[in-house]
């Protein structure tokens, strides 16, 4: 099984649709607390809701998986993830691994995955420096292998974070 993932940075919509088009993506998944983009517009909700289905693309906004948690507001500190310097990116981890609304929305695109050709989609290129890290990482504790789409010739087998830890075949954050 393979899922991909896939930052839409400063690109052109045309650009991005010539990569989706590449690596015969079937369905993107949004996973944007926010789905929208002030300097670029054709990332917004709208627009993608509206061209992608014009190229065969199904497009989701799965909101449930949208970064920018917090401690306190979105998902309780039980001190997991302490391994990432960014109290973001600790939220984000507890959150994936605590929330029932994320772990709906995981089993959601797992589903989605297993019948069509499936990226998630932010806005950071750099998967490193985004929440689909942590995502991907779930992914890949499910069996996929996680390809990051950096551009049309450049793309990233996904290696699980470094504090990640599996135990009885769950996703785990030291």
């Amino acid at each position: 099984m393979r899922i991909y993932t896939i930052g839409h940075s400063n690109r052109s919509v045309d650009k991005f649709l010539e990569i989706l088009k590449v690596f015969k993506i079937q369905a993107l998944v949004d996973i944007r607390r926010w789905p929208k983009s002030r300097k670029y517009p054709h990332f917004n909700y709208e627009s993608l809701r509206d061209v992608l289905p014009r190229y065969g693309i199904e497009y989701v906004w799965e909101e449930r998986l949208g970064g920018y948690r917090k401690f306190g507001k979105d998902i309780k500190d039980e001190g997991l993830g302490k391994c990432f310097k960014s109290e973001g990116f600790r939220a984000y981890s507890t959150y994936i691994l605590r929330s029932k609304e994320a772990k709906e929305a995981l089993e959601t695109i797992d589903k989605m995955a297993r019948q069509k050709a499936v990226a998630i989609m932010c806005a950071e290129i750099l998967p490193w420096n985004c929440h689909r890290k942590i995502v991907s990482d779930w992914f890949m504790v499910k069996g996929y292998e996680v390809i990051h789409i950096i551009d049309l010739n450049n793309t990233i087998k996904h290696k699980l974070t470094a504090c990640a830890d599996i135990s009885n075949g769950d996703l785990t954050y030291k």
